[in-house]
């Protein structure tokens, strides 16, 4: 399975502490076609950094509610833990996506 830039999967995220598991919402960042997948976690939860990037088109991505992106909370997951593909981020959500990446990850050299 690959998957793309973009791309919100539905995920079973195992419990560290405890027996079970639940399902949440995470955004393909990148998949470089091993068993991983870098991924974002989707929160419904207000913003709390500068970091989180609303998703403004949040059905096209094929999540029930109003949503938002947590950029500085990266994460590697395993693909055999994806429950199904949800949907994709729209174009200009992709658009601000890339660039909130570029401002945490990129930062100019001033010197």
């Amino acid at each position: 399975m690959k998957l793309q830039l973009g791309e919100v999967v539905l995920i079973r995220m195992q419990f560290h502490e405890a027996a079970g598991a639940k399902v949440r919402p995470a955004l393909v960042l990148l998949d470089a076609g091993d068993d991983d997948f870098v991924a974002a976690p989707v929160t419904s939860r207000p913003r709390h950094s500068e970091f989180d990037l609303v998703i403004r088109d949040w059905r096209a991505a094929g999540l029930n509610v109003a949503s938002s992106l947590r950029v500085h909370k990266l994460t590697v997951l395993a693909k055999v833990e994806i429950v199904r593909s949800l949907g994709r981020l729209s174009h200009p959500d992709r658009d601000a996506l890339v660039q909130l990446l570029c401002q945490a990850f990129c930062p100019r050299l001033d010197g």
